[in-house]
């Protein structure tokens, strides 16, 4: 009895980590996907208006799924979008970055994860598990 106490313990030791490791990379999906949809949307109008001087985050919300001012639906997330441009002579995207805030209070306040356009038109995202704000610098997300 006293082996078997001691390998399930043992297996708890192991599995209690790699448990809260995938809750993490869930809860950071979420952000990457909100992202990359808002993206999309940003994509979407600035094909329309290469400005983008309606693509703003009000205009944009209702196709993100966000309230005017960002928020998602349950209030752990807050969507940032600078405004994302289109060159028409190149057809390359600019502009951003578009950031996902987790919100303080909830189970993802120290996360965030970000869309950023390079100079070239390449899009890259970003994590940063241990604050709000994401950088260029932060890891590239897996």
């Amino acid at each position: 009895l006293i082996v078997v106490v001691l390998i399930v313990g043992i297996l708890a030791a192991v599995g209690v980590p790699l448990y809260l490791g995938y809750v993490r990379d869930s809860r950071l999906a979420e952000a990457k996907a909100l992202a990359g949809a808002s993206l999309t949307a940003a994509q979407a109008c600035a094909q329309n208006d290469p400005a983008a001087t309606t693509c703003t985050l009000a205009n944009l919300a209702q196709r993100i799924g966000v309230t005017a001012g960002g928020v998602s639906g349950d209030a752990r997330w807050t969507v940032a979008i600078t405004a994302v441009t289109l060159d028409v002579a190149t057809n390359k995207f600019g502009g951003g970055p578009v950031t996902v805030a987790g919100n303080a209070g909830t189970n993802v306040a120290n996360m965030s994860a970000g869309v950023f356009i390079n100079a070239a038109g390449v899009v890259t995202i970003h994590c940063n598990t241990t604050s709000n704000a994401v950088a260029v610098g932060d890891p590239i997300c897996g």
